[in-house]
């Protein structure tokens, strides 16, 4: 299940910008509270956006479709890079059904106003907890959709990489590649590919289909295994490479950035511009180890965004 923000269905035409004017786009969106264009070292690229996120500026953009979400810039934290978070806020209710405010379109998210094209994406987050009945979905991801079907499969563009944290199994990462998606009269049809690593043991999952949401064990990788993952109020550095030729996601554990999966289908690698994202939200089914109902949470839920950065691709 993709998690948008619909924020970005409203400004179709800054991809379309993004496109042609690349480099013009990365000097003149110079928002408050980022930094763009700073040198790296040549064979690093070229860090083109960069946010603490301590405060909002003219960097972020907000989508709060629930009476009670909440994104709180410069909140303090003792951790972080420079002493502060955003703070991203899906609410709590005991009394709610599993069905109850669920799904992508509610989620309380936030996104860059500039856009990106190839390079990489990295960011440190805290992960949004819960108890294991129940799941919100904390996403690290890019995204955008303007309604066409340029490859006329019948079914509306969908761009978009996501990595995924769910609360109510939090020692899966779930990371996937979009094609297509659309709902039509409460029917999701899509297509994509999805790849989730247990760090408890490395145990590799894929979705039996580019069209079937479940997951299938396939392997197992030691390298990955980490069995305190996620370790309780830490922070982790998490990040999307993106090229012409394929995609790369990857977590930095223990100071070494470890590759959690390479995609190479070239179905499946966006090849228009997208923004940062961020996002929580409510599935109401639990995805890995196995499909089954999922609580909606009692409690809010909180993920805290350290900062997000954007480096050009050499």
């Amino acid at each position: 299940m993709r998690p948008p923000c619909v924020a970005s269905r409203r400004r179709s035409w800054r991809a379309a910008l993004a496109a042609l004017l690349a480099p013009a786009l990365a000097a003149a969106c110079a928002p408050a509270d980022a930094v763009v264009g700073a040198a790296l070292p040549a064979d690093a690229g070229t860090l083109l956006f960069s946010s603490e996120l301590a405060t909002k500026g003219a960097a972020w953009d907000d989508f709060l479709p629930l009476p009670d979400e909440r994104v709180t810039y410069g909140v303090a934290n003792a951790a972080a890079r420079d002493g502060f978070v955003a703070e991203l806020r899906f609410p709590g209710d005991p009394t709610r059904a599993p069905t109850d405010d669920a799904g992508p379109s509610l989620n309380a998210g936030i996104e860059t106003r500039q856009y990106f094209l190839y390079g990489t994406f990295r960011a440190r987050v805290r992960f949004a907890t819960c108890a294991p009945t129940e799941e919100i979905a904390s996403a690290v991801f890019m995204y955008f959709s303007d309604g066409r079907d340029e490859d006329g499969n019948g079914i509306v563009d969908n761009p978009e990489l996501d990595f995924h944290v769910l609360c109510g199994t939090p020692s899966f990462i779930v990371l996937t590649a979009w094609s297509d998606d659309q709902v039509v009269a409460g029917v999701e049809t899509f297509r994509k590919r999805s790849h989730a690593v247990d760090m408890t043991t490395g145990d590799l999952y894929d979705t039996a289909a580019t069209d079937d949401p479940t997951y299938t064990k396939n392997g197992r990788d030691p390298s990955l295994a980490r069995p305190d993952f996620p370790a309780p109020g830490a922070f982790y550095e998490v990040g999307i490479e993106r090229a012409a030729a394929g995609v790369r996601f990857f977590i930095v554990l223990d100071g070494a950035e470890l590759t959690l999966w390479t995609l190479a289908d070239p179905t499946f690698v966006p090849r228009t511009p997208m923004p940062l994202m961020f996002n929580l939200w409510h599935p109401a089914t639990h995805w890995l180890p196995a499909r089954t109902a999922a609580d909606y949470p009692a409690h809010d839920g909180v993920m805290l965004v350290d900062w997000a950065e954007w480096t050009a691709a050499p």
